[in-house]
């Protein structure tokens, strides 16, 4: 959902973070979206579907394969 808000919709990093706070969108720990959240999860590699495996880099549809 935030990937599609960054991308399609355009939208800024607060301006997420207010929209998941407004529809009430829990994050891990249960507490408020701020724009740095969601900065670290677009920037993430983990989120992104991109593992590294012994200094491999291994997407997402590959993982199964391990």
């Amino acid at each position: 959902m935030i990937f599609k808000m960054k991308r399609y919709k355009r939208m800024g990093l607060r301006k997420i973070a207010r929209e998941l706070n407004e529809k009430g969108a829990p994050t891990a720990k249960g507490s408020k979206w701020y724009g740095g959240t969601i900065k670290y999860i677009l920037e993430n590699p983990l989120y992104k579907g991109i593992a590294h495996y012994k200094e491999n880099n291994v997407k997402n549809k590959d993982l199964a394969l391990l």
